[in-house]
């Protein structure tokens, strides 16, 4: 097989994925809709060729050591694609990914206007951004780095595994390390933080306790920490990482969180009224003093609630605002938006209420 064909056919087409598993033939994933390739069916030999042909000799040892890997890989001129290469029967799975050429921008992912003010304006504390695995997380975090990278004269270290977008130096200037690349781990790319100037740190896939540990207190020392971790809504984001923590630290974290954290964003991607690509539905949260006091006593369902009636005149939305007003400009259908909806019941009743 010719990889480069392959992955100029991806981006020909404007796949997201490409999904090559023996037995089947190759699948594309455009927006919600998955279609084979053609209707070659790929063999265990064939899907052995790929992995060998696009895996460094270390990629090759952590996929004999591990039967799985995670790694990106630059076709210059054309994209850059995020690669996972697995076990599976005895055989060799791969799922390719692909990103633009350059990051998005802010005005085109739809972010709202109040969260991009606030980033602007920013000099430390923790920005969360969250959703669902496949909700465009990297995209949303690549638009914000580089509006940074144009904005402001700062100095942007990020960890991240893998790197999805390459940055330029623009105003600001960036140094991007990718885990098992550019440093072993995570716990030793944090160690080496303080050393290295940083202004604004960003951290990709924060799901473990030493991770979560270290943001929080950087954040709550006056350091401005923008990250992704995985869940399906910024309350769920907020009461997992307290319970990162062992229990008798969990009110010691929330008092942390409660003064580094300044914003958690969520977002859904829905498919769009017309089918031709997808929305974003953001969900956003702003840590002004009574959500502050909320978080310290940890009462996070409150919290939910005051985004929904107070937190409206902030800039604050909830899911089911964020989709209601992506229903009310008929961006997507009602079907969709309670497909979509992590809390239908709730929605059903937002989406009741007068225009």
């Amino acid at each position: 097989m010719n990889v480069e064909e392959l992955f100029m056919t991806m981006v020909e087409r404007q796949c997201s994925h490409l999904h090559l598993v023996p037995g089947s033939p190759i699948l594309m994933r455009k927006g919600t809709e998955l279609t084979p390739l053609d209707g070659y069916v790929l063999s265990p030999q064939d899907t052995q060729a790929v992995a060998e042909m696009i895996m460094s000799d270390q990629l090759k040892h952590e996929f004999e050591q591990n039967m799985q890997t995670d790694f990106s890989f630059s076709v210059p001129g054309l994209s850059r694609f995020r690669i996972n290469c697995f076990r599976q029967r005895g055989s060799v799975g791969l799922v390719i990914a692909t990103n633009p050429p350059a990051p998005p921008t802010l005005e085109e992912l739809g972010l709202p206007d109040a969260f991009r003010k606030m980033i602007l304006e920013l000099d430390s504390g923790l920005v969360m951004i969250t959703g669902p695995r496949g909700s465009g997380k990297a995209h949303t975090l690549a638009a914000i780095v580089n509006f940074l990278l144009e904005q402001r004269p700062c100095k942007i270290v990020s960890i991240e595994n893998p790197i999805d977008f390459l940055h330029k130096n623009r105003k600001g200037v960036i140094a991007q390390r990718e885990i098992g690349t550019d440093v072993p781990s995570y716990e030793q790319a944090l160690r080496v933080l303080p050393y290295q100037g940083a202004d604004v740190l960003v951290i990709t896939g924060v799901e473990e306790y030493a991770i979560a540990e270290r943001i929080v207190s950087l954040s709550a020392g006056g350091n401005l920490v923008i990250c992704t971790s995985a869940s399906p809504g910024a309350m769920v984001l907020a009461q997992k990482l307290v319970d990162f923590y062992p229990p008798p630290l969990q009110d010691q974290a929330k008092v942390l969180l409660s003064v580094g954290l300044k914003a958690i964003i969520s977002q859904t991607l829905c498919t769009k009224a017309s089918g031709d690509g997808l929305a974003a539905a953001f969900e956003l949260v702003m840590c002004v003093p009574a959500v502050k006091e909320l978080i310290r006593e940890g009462k996070f369902a409150q919290i939910q609630s005051y985004m929904g009636t107070s937190g409206r005149e902030m800039g604050m939305s909830t899911q089911e605002l964020a989709l209601r007003a992506l229903v009310k400009k008929n961006v997507i259908t009602e079907q969709e938006a309670y497909k979509r909806a992590v809390r239908p019941t709730d929605f059903k009743k937002v989406l009741a209420l007068p225009y």
